[in-house]
């Protein structure tokens, strides 16, 4: 009777365990959005200042002023349960009992999929010296946080048949949208687009040769990009295409990996129609395909006059670090 009796406990705790976790609600908030839990003294302090410098700039490679996140606040008075499934929060608090200042992060604390990060530290000084001093991990462990969320939407409502064509052509598979069904063909390069007229939206592949250890550097990559686009990406009007802004915003890199952990190399920038008056932004990722030694380029980019454009391009730049060589059709 006893055994019988551990037995039905031991199923019973299994059992609330397994429906704790799946009763978590669903995150809240939208996209490219923080919450921050901050009291006023806090907030109107050094650290208020440091924290909302970071969350406010401008993203890069944009042709309008938009910030890096939409910020709401509440304090740790109000910070109640109805906020608490927010998507992404950050907690700032400042107390003498601890020794030093410190940044954590937590995943679905308390809702799903949900990014928390808690600044804590002794004084206003040390903390806002801190939260300057770890500006990029800040912004990039949201910006993670979020690509990894679009990537799980997008694949769940993913475009089949382009994703096929894909991986026909080039041997390797990469995420591509629902919409994304017009195509343009030539050697080592497709061109795949939306057919919308408002909100343009593009993805570009191409491959080359890896014959240069320096393949990699923003102005190699910039410097193909240029040769590829003028051959294959007419503008509007007869003999315009498409090219690269270097004189307004010039295009930045940094090294990145992909989702697989590959080594990659981003760049972003402003494209422009060479010949006409068209542009908007573009992201594009590099990296090696080693089987085959040569350079993969995925390539975002938008045109859509007149519209906000930061949360349309996070979309695109999350699907291009989906690049994957390790297929079944490339083992």
């Amino acid at each position: 009777m006893r055994y019988k009796l551990l037995l039905f406990l031991s199923v019973l705790i299994s059992f609330t365990a397994c429906n704790y976790i799946s009763l978590k609600p669903n995150s809240t908030g939208a996209a490219n959005e923080i919450l921050v839990v901050i009291d006023d003294s806090i907030k109107n302090s050094a650290v208020g200042d440091s924290l909302f410098a970071i969350l406010n700039q401008d993203v890069p490679g944009l042709n309008q002023s938009e910030p890096y996140f939409n910020i709401s606040l509440t304090s740790t008075k109000n910070f109640a349960s109805i906020l608490k499934p927010a998507r992404n929060i950050i907690i700032v608090s400042i107390n003498n009992t601890y020794s030093r200042s410190k940044i954590s992060h937590y995943k679905d604390q308390w809702s799903k999929p949900q990014s928390i990060l808690k600044i804590n530290g002794f004084d206003i000084a040390d903390v806002a010296n801190t939260i300057s001093k770890y500006e990029d991990e800040i912004l990039q462990y949201f910006i993670k946080a979020e690509r990894e969320r679009s990537i799980s939407y997008q694949t769940r409502y993913s475009e089949r048949d382009a994703m096929k064509k894909v991986k026909d052509k080039f041997g390797f598979s990469i995420v591509l949208p629902k919409g994304m069904n017009r195509f343009k063909n030539e050697d080592n390069f497709m061109w795949i687009a939306n057919s919308s007229r408002e909100v343009n939206q593009n993805i570009v592949i191409y491959t080359y040769p890896y014959t240069e250890n320096d393949a990699f550097t923003r102005e190699k990559i910039l410097h193909k990009r240029d040769s590829v686009m003028m051959l294959w990406i007419p503008g509007p009007s007869p003999d315009s295409y498409m090219g690269t802004e270097y004189r307004y915003n010039p295009p930045i890199a940094r090294e990145t990996s992909l989702e697989n952990g590959n080594y990659a190399m981003e760049v972003r920038g402003l494209w422009t129609a060479i010949g006409d008056i068209m542009g908007g932004p573009f992201v594009s990722i590099s990296c090696l395909d080693e089987k085959n030694q040569q350079v993969v380029t995925a390539e975002a980019f938008v045109y859509a006059p007149n519209k906000y454009k930061r949360n349309i391009m996070r979309q695109l730049e999350a699907i291009l670090y989906t690049i994957n060589f390790e297929t079944d059709g490339n083992k």
